[in-house]
């Protein structure tokens, strides 16, 4: 169908996918997610059976406990993000703990880096193709040219 995503395909229904998610990362009842989130169990309750859509801010919070998904995949499957918007498809079948935890981690560091901080932390591809130490340096004075010209 046009203007839905593969995500709503396979997930019709946001409740299902956070449903899943919730079972996947070892919360047997909506009472044990709430009670590690902060968010009611009623709400939960209703979120799963898709009778209350989800805000970003609750989302927010689902992902930090949910480990087998991601902000990015619950900001697509509720809506509020277009897969298309993405720059790396969301592969729906495929968990991926590891990533959700690696983004996470990303957020809790500071965003202010160096620039041998951010040639060791990070492998930057245009295209498919990774950038050469010089380039990433090139890319990043580039950004810093732009700011101070505002």
């Amino acid at each position: 169908m046009k203007g839905m995503n593969k995500m709503e395909n396979k997930y019709n229904k946001y409740g299902d996918f956070i449903a899943k998610h919730r079972r996947l990362s070892g919360f047997k009842s909506q009472r044990q997610l709430a009670d590690k989130t902060g968010i009611s169990s009623a709400t939960i309750s209703r979120i799963e059976a898709n009778v209350q859509k989800p805000n970003p801010d609750t989302l927010k919070v689902l992902a930090q406990y949910l480990h087998t998904t991601s902000l990015v995949e619950l900001m697509v499957v509720c809506g509020y993000w277009s897969e298309d918007d993405l720059l790396e498809p969301i592969k729906a079948n495929e968990s991926s703990p590891a990533s959700s935890e690696n983004e996470r981690e990303f957020i809790r560091k500071s965003l202010e880096l160096t620039d041998d901080e951010i040639l060791k932390e990070f492998t930057l591809k245009i295209d498919g193709k990774e950038l050469s130490e010089q380039e990433t340096r090139n890319i990043i004075a580039f950004v810093r040219t732009l700011r101070n010209d505002v």
